[in-house]
């Protein structure tokens, strides 16, 4: 196995192993404690006042926040621009 294919391979395990999950390099964990934190602190810790928010199932929201479901970018996205309108700090 040549030097470049070796690379390819290592930074394609050091991807899966980060999740990433938006181009900022936020990894499933930190979107997951993203939501958590604006739940809490911006929705008076309620899955039900979020997904509305976010315009999602409260399902979904639970499956997040809970770590059943994986965080995606559009979420994660949304969540920043909701912070950033309320105020709550998140990073």
């Amino acid at each position: 196995m040549g030097d470049n294919e070796q690379d390819n391979l290592s930074g394609a395990a050091v991807a899966q192993e980060s999740n990433t999950v938006d181009d900022q390099g936020t990894t499933e964990s930190e979107g997951r404690a993203l939501l958590k934190h604006l739940r809490d602190n911006g929705f008076e810790g309620s899955d039900e006042k979020l997904a509305l928010a976010l315009g999602r199932p409260v399902e979904e929201v639970e499956g997040w926040t809970g770590g059943a479901e994986p965080v995606d970018d559009d979420v994660v996205m949304k969540a920043r621009g909701i912070a950033k309108e309320r105020g709550i700090e998140l990073e």
